[in-house]
């Protein structure tokens, strides 16, 4: 691929060929993709390590020592002055790589969170340095491998991230990707400076487009959770689609199809698109369905594009004198003079941007801010078009347009697919019939996001114990499926492939966090919706799913999570009201979950006063979920315990009477 500015110009006599002005060496995309694959790594492994110091600490005091922390690409300059680009580059990239390195050796803790996010923010502006004299379709290009081949990884390991698992194969994936990178840093830190242009601060701007481009490939567009909590999909279909947004996406950047300069106009305009975009399918309303997939595959292509057009400006070399039919004048101009410290700080603000979409984003969930969160997402899409709309009439180097390299780029990304394919050929049966006609085993679990005390992403342990209780049927809430609080893995899918069981979804705060059933025995009817907001701070809701226990018996399994706190006792007792009357005392049917029903609570009085329901156990002195289980009078409990530390779980054998 061509994509310095140092290719052979039409017109004038032949010259001998002399050394590039640009090194042309793959290490450096390679170099690019490794480090914005590892930069993905360690940024989602950071995310519930942060909640969980948010949660346990004062929410304001931690969210503020977190942005500081990202602050830390602004130091880059200073890097710069002292070691060097080559110091510059060796911190922010070789940093980055010991930190991912570190998470596999330690297991991931808050130290690794800060020291992740800290040398994420510096190695995205040593990305600058690497690609100085790269085109911006070229920068977006090896941008866009590193996220496809991140994809890919996920996926094989169900989307719960070798960087914060145990075991042989997820050190493997990260001598994999942490040796690559290193070989490529060492090779690249062995090459000849690019001198840096002129610029200014407008154009040096462009820089920051990285950052919002991150935050929506984190949140929404590179997220195979997202696409299948929102698009309604099995985990390998929706791996399956973003696989297949990223292979389109690379090869339309890999064909050149671009123009020497584009008006600032259609920038915004292609950003605003991606705006209305990515608010419409987050949120608590989001828009789901085929919806989200096109939001998802459109997004992709759009959002790369911009990236490629924001950022040809600040990937000039010094001594660019611009491309014939270039607009305006001044491009012809040589850009001599230095000044990449000017690109050091608007990549250092991408960085910081990247933390101002994400980081409100999730606590709007706890502290809800003025305006819809999915405000966020959309105001990271307009930011791309507008930091793209600054360098979108200046020069710059472009490829030249190739489709056999378009085809390869493509076609190479499209033969990842095998790993959705083989992740859900190998998937375990997931029903059987009951054991016992008319009799299951159920447990209740308020899981919080698999994450545990230490704020480790755990789903394994949540496996353990359910396996303990041979449950038939879970009744799970707190469930994330995409949220950045349970580093955006599919915890719901990765359970239910884990256990051998159906997963049936139900949003709650979401699309990406609510309640799910679990349920080893067939599943003949599901039903889904949310309870009243009330004091809030987030949407509730339920799920419920009618399981055959055999001999032509079924029954209906509701899995139940409402508002917590001391002080939200009304609120709850208006959520139980709705509930009882979508309910409306249907027969054979199994209540259970975070109910608030304290022993003597006015909970537990609506649900078996009004409600005219059975407790089976359940209830606990304390802060913390409280987690029930309640029956119609047509079923009977046996051997109700509870099931897992903290009290947060609950089992109990369930009989089909009549």
């Amino acid at each position: 691929m061509v994509d310095s500015d140092s290719r052979a110009r039409p017109g004038g006599p032949a010259v001998p060929a002399g050394p590039p002005v640009v090194p042309q060496e793959f290490s450096r995309f390679f170099l690019i993709a490794v480090t914005i694959a590892v930069l993905s790594q360690v940024l989602r492994a950071a995310f519930p390590p942060f909640g969980h110091f948010a949660a346990t600490t004062n929410a304001l005091a931690a969210s503020a020592a977190i942005i500081v922390v990202c602050l830390a690409g602004f130091l880059a300059p200073a890097a710069r002055a002292v070691a060097g680009p080559r110091g510059l580059l060796l911190a922010g990239v070789g940093g980055l790589l010991a930190v991912r390195l570190g998470m596999q050796v330690l297991s991931p803790a808050l130290w690794s969170a800060f020291a992740g996010a800290a040398f994420a923010m510096l190695a995205l502006t040593a990305l600058y340095e690497t690609a100085r004299g790269l085109s911006g379709t070229g920068f977006a290009v090896a941008v866009v491998g590193g996220l496809t081949a991140d994809t890919a990884l996920r996926l094989a390991f169900g989307t719960w991230d070798p960087a914060v698992r145990g075991g042989v194969l997820p050190w493997l994936a990260c001598l994999l990707f942490v040796g690559a990178g290193a070989v490529a840093l060492v090779r690249q830190l062995r090459t000849s400076v690019v001198e840096a242009p002129a610029i200014g601060w407008r154009d040096a701007l462009g820089a920051a487009a990285l950052g919002p481009f991150l935050a929506l490939q984190i949140l929404i567009l590179a997220s195979p959770a997202f696409a299948a909590s929102s698009g309604w999909l099995s985990l390998p279909a929706a791996g399956a689609v973003v696989l297949g947004a990223q292979a389109l996406t690379l090869a339309f950047l890999s064909s050149g199809l671009a123009v020497a300069a584009v008006p600032g106009g259609v920038c915004v305009f292609g950003g605003t698109l991606l705006g209305i975009g990515a608010a419409a399918v987050t949120g608590r309303y989001g828009l789901t369905g085929s919806v989200a997939v096109a939001v998802i595959v459109v997004g992709q292509l759009l959002s790369a594009w911009l990236l490629a057009v924001a950022c040809r400006v600040p990937l000039r070399r010094g001594g660019y004198r611009g491309r014939s039919g270039d607009l305006p004048v001044e491009a012809r101009v040589a850009d001599a003079g230095g000044r990449a410290w000017r690109v050091d700080l608007g990549a250092a603000l991408g960085g910081l941007l990247t933390a101002l979409v994400l980081l409100p984003y999730q606590a709007h969930y706890a502290a809800p801010l003025p305006l819809p969160n999915k405000v966020l997402p959309g105001a990271a899409g307009i930011a791309l078009g507008l930091l793209s709309a600054i360098a979108a009439a200046r020069g710059g180097p472009l490829p030249g347009r190739s489709w056999a390299r378009a085809l390869g780029a493509g076609g190479g990304a499209l033969l990842l697919l095998v790993v959705p394919a083989a992740y859900a050929v190998s998937a375990p049966p997931v029903t059987r019939t009951a054991a016992q006609v008319g009799t299951f085993r159920l447990m209740t679990y308020d899981i919080d996001q698999a994450v545990d005390d230490a704020g480790r992403l755990d789903p394994e342990a949540i496996a353990r114990t359910i396996t303990a209780q041979h449950a038939d049927v879970v009744a799970l809430q707190a469930v994330g499926r995409g949220w950045p609080l349970s580093g955006t893995a599919d915890v719901g899918s990765w359970l239910a492939r884990r256990l051998g069981m159906r997963l049936v979804w139900g949003p709650a705060a979401d699309h990406q966090f609510g309640n799910a059933v679990l349920s080893r025995l067939p599943v003949r009817a599901t039903g889904t919706g949310r309870l009243p907001v009330g004091a809030g701070p987030q949407a509730r809701g339920y799920v419920w799913a009618r399981v055959d226990t055999g001999g032509g018996r079924t029954a209906d399994v509701w899995s139940v999570d409402v508002q917590h706190g001391a002080d939200r006792t009304q609120t709850r007792l208006t959520e139980i009201v709705k509930l009882l009357q979508i309910w409306s005392g249907a027969p054979h049917t199994v209540i259970a979950g975070d109910l608030g029903a304290r022993e003597g609570g006015p909970e537990v009085s609506r649900l078996t006063g009004q409600g005219g329901l059975r407790e089976a156990g359940g209830g606990r002195a304390g802060a913390g979920p409280v987690v029930s289980i309640f029956g119609s009078d047509d079923l009977g409990f046996d051997d109700t315990v509870s099931a897992a530390p903290r009290g947060f779980a609950l089992a109990a054998t369930v009989r089909v009477i009549g």
